[in-house]
């Protein structure tokens, strides 16, 4: 199955919109299903990981975007990922790989506030969509 550019986006909205309203499970399900049929896409591996991030499954959010093709939009989300599991090295160090890969500033933004952020106290609400 050709899943289109268009289609993904609007799937992967979709999905956003599902973690923002605290249905991980079935955003999961969606992200899943758009890893599978457009492995070159980063959305799916960043909702995934968003989904586990939500069920406070930190581990699992860092695998899932370790295993990812590394786009800046990745990175970000790892340096989160890492934030919120309170390995601030690691966070830290994927933070200046970021940087270097001279990312949207919504994405760097997004990285510093996860930096500043208490860690595992860090809320997920906000940082999705």
């Amino acid at each position: 199955m050709n899943l289109d550019r268009d289609a993904a986006r609007l799937l992967a909205e979709i999905g956003f919109l599902g973690i923002g309203r605290g249905e991980g499970a079935a955003a999961a399900d969606i992200f899943a299903t758009l890893r599978l049929l457009r492995p070159q896409d980063d959305a799916g591996p960043i909702g995934l990981a968003l989904a586990a991030l939500g069920a406070g499954a930190c581990d699992q959010a860092q695998d899932i975007l370790s295993r990812a093709p590394q786009t800046d939009a990745v990175v970000a989300f790892a340096v989160m990922a890492h934030a919120m599991g309170g390995d601030r090295a690691q966070a830290e160090l994927l933070f200046e790989d970021l940087r270097a890969m001279h990312p949207d500033a919504g994405l760097v933004a997004m990285a510093e506030a996860a930096l500043a952020g208490p860690g595992a106290d860090q809320e997920l609400e906000g940082q999705v969509g």
